[in-house]
């Protein structure tokens, strides 16, 4: 193994003010199960090394998959990248937050549990989802996966965190059909722990989906109350998080530029980005560039609180990091709208006509990421008289999503977050535009 400390001593020797080695892994397991047999059973493993250096004020990278490569090798080619940069811009390496918050303690049971278990798992629930109704035809995909990843960082000014994430899931996807018509439901959920998935409940939602939208038809066009349900809600939020973003405000690629401390939703909308979310899949105590993560508003009773910070936004906008830099970029994590005291079931009560939406289509092309015009097609439930009365496709939803948020009639209490770690309940509001027959 490369030795980071070696690395830093040579790197000081050679002439570098400062260096910061990052080292990134991650181990994924998947076994599909399809038709009585096991279609695919696939284990990866992957590490990597990052280093950075500062040379003469100018920062330099180079990257390693081979973590045994000699630590010599490293400085000479981060030395000679430095001399080939042409740049007025000065680079520097973040010392490290003055605390951080401590790696969470999880039970991974599904670690202990074997490989034959976890395929007669899948077994079981390829039977369960055959017999639960003569209209299932097809389970064209029914998959067991393991996600982990760790993350070291340490650097010459003094800096050395870890920390890691585990989960495990199941994924569903089934077609039902009745007469001419078809319907596919796809369903997915992730966990710290197996034993914390309800299986049963999995199989029961996704089928009972594909077959409530079967014969599904269209609505006149109009403007109806609308429920949207929290994964629809949160795949809709999720299309428009980036205006957040401290990287956006800084390419003017949001319309919340300068509105901190405004009124730009209704006051029963608070959201909130929470990386230290204990019972969320991914817990992040740091960023990717070693800041620490706490828990923030970033909307509070519809008030914009911040954006969402990077090191580079932060010292554009003058400000500190919020500790948020992910994926390339800043961006929240664990970032959702807050939970309310509304059942569904009580929601959909108070409704003499309109419509609950399940999912949008279309969200990257549908839906203007500055001006937040949408126009995206959706499909769900009519609902007269306080009850659910059929399914509903072929329509499309057109509005702008901030003044949806503007017009929020009430905010139910089934806060769901989503794989990619945006969350959303269902929202009840007042109206939206409805384009059908």
């Amino acid at each position: 193994m490369v030795d980071y400390q070696k690395i830093i001593k040579l790197g000081k020797a050679a002439g570098f003010s400062d260096l910061e080695i990052v080292e990134r892994g991650s181990e994924n397991l998947e076994i599909r199960y399809f038709k009585g047999e096991v279609e695919n059973n696939e284990t990866s493993f992957n590490q990597h090394f990052t280093i950075k250096g500062i040379y003469n004020d100018i920062q330099t990278f180079a990257s390693y998959e081979d973590l045994n490569i000699d630590e010599e090798k490293v400085i000479n080619t981060l030395k000679e990248n430095a001399e080939v940069i042409n740049t007025d811009e000065k680079g520097d390496i973040f010392a490290g937050s003055k605390e951080y918050p401590k790696n969470r303690k999880l039970e991974h049971d599904f670690v202990t549990i074997s490989l034959d278990k976890k395929i007669e798992l899948l077994a079981s629930m390829e039977q369960k989802l055959k017999a639960a109704d003569k209209r299932i035809v097809n389970i064209p995909y029914l998959s067991y996966f393991e996600q982990g990843n760790y993350c070291n960082m340490i650097n010459s000014k003094g800096l050395d965190i870890q920390k890691d994430n585990k989960s495990c899931g199941l994924l569903v996807e089934i077609v039902a059909k009745e007469g001419e018509d078809t319907k596919s439901e796809f369903k997915m959920e992730v966990n710290s722990s197996l034993s914390k998935i309800d299986v049963d409940k999995l199989i029961n939602d996704c089928v009972s989906r594909a077959l409530s939208m079967l014969n599904a038809k269209s609505v006149e066009s109009g403007t109806y109350p609308i429920i949207v349900e929290n994964e629809g809600m949160a795949s809709l939020f999720a299309s428009v998080a980036s205006i957040f973003s401290g990287e956006s405000a800084i390419k003017k690629l949001t319309p919340l530029l300068d509105k901190e401390g405004e009124q730009i939703m209704s006051d029963k909308i608070t959201i909130i980005d929470a990386p230290l979310k204990e019972d969320a899949t991914n817990y992040e105590p740091f960023d990717n560039e070693g800041v620490a993560c706490y828990n923030k508003d970033v909307v509070k009773n519809g008030k914009f609180i911040t954006f969402l910070h990077d090191l580079k936004s932060a010292k554009y906008f003058k400000t500190k990091s919020t500790g948020n830099s992910f994926g390339g970029g800043a961006r929240g994590c664990n970032l959702y709208i807050k939970n309310g005291n509304y059942s569904k079931e009580k929601m959909t009560s108070s409704i003499k006509k309109g419509l609950m939406l399940t999912s949008f289509d279309g969200l990257h092309a549908g839906i203007n990421p500055v001006s937040l015009d949408f126009s995206l097609k959706t499909s769900g439930f009519l609902i007269e008289n306080g009850k659910i009365t059929r399914p509903v496709t072929l329509i499309v939803a057109a509005g702008n999503f901030l003044k949806m948020m503007n017009d929020v009639e009430c905010i139910g209490n089934d806060l769901k977050i989503t794989s990619y770690g945006i969350g959303s309940p269902s929202i009840m509001f007042k109206g939206l535009s409805i384009s059908g027959n």
